[in-house]
């Protein structure tokens, strides 16, 4: 079939490594903020509340202006993705959904929001929470088994501010940039491009 090949990056982590050596890897901020969230009394449940998931997660794209999801499009992955949430005093502080492969061994993160834009809340001890729930769930990954944990992209020689800042944040993990390669039939590829040139929104 005819397709179109693009070259895409991404950040991986080396979950074969000791868990020693991994949080090693982790920037000393990264190190510091997991730690405090943990003292505060952060608690981690993983329990696909999809609906809880749904309605947070809007929330969240909303007052950032991104794309919302949907119950339809999180049944849609079956039991390929999961759903986990950080709370505090029973309260969700940050989301985060995650794609698996049980096959191959392989995680990427997917999905992700938190309370940052609650002005009745540190900012500060919100970011601290979203690292602790990442931290937390790639640790449990690796004790499942799983051998590679996917940041879920990278913004090659960009010098768009915002990306530039993801870019950064997820190295602070320890991980390494991997080039990947994407196959495309034409008319999704056309209709991927249209799609960016004109703005189409959608749900992820």
């Amino acid at each position: 079939m005819l397709g179109i090949k693009e070259i895409t990056h991404t950040i991986e982590l080396d979950l074969e490594q000791d868990k020693e050596k991994i949080l090693g890897n982790f920037s000393k901020t990264i190190r510091q903020q997991i730690r405090k969230a943990e003292e505060e009394g952060v608690v981690i449940e993983t329990n696909n509340n999809i609906d809880e998931f749904v309605n947070f997660f809007n929330e969240f794209a909303a007052k950032k202006g991104t794309f919302q999801t949907s119950k339809e499009r999180i049944l849609e992955k079956k039991d390929h993705m999961i759903i986990s949430f950080a709370k505090y005093q029973n309260n969700i502080i940050a989301a985060q959904s995650y794609l698996i492969d049980r096959e191959i061994k392989i995680v990427r993160h997917y999905q992700t929001a938190n309370k940052r834009f609650d002005n009745d809340l540190n900012k500060n001890f919100v970011g601290q929470a979203n690292k602790y729930l990442l931290v937390y769930n790639l640790l449990k990954f690796k004790d499942e088994g799983f051998k590679i944990f996917d940041f879920g992209g990278y913004a090659a020689d960009t010098t768009n501010e915002s990306l530039l800042g993801i870019n950064n944040y997820k190295l602070k993990f320890g991980g390494q940039i991997k080039e990947c390669k994407d196959y495309y039939s034409l008319p999704y590829w056309l209709i991927k491009k249209a799609g960016k040139i004109f703005g189409w929104s959608g749900t992820v």
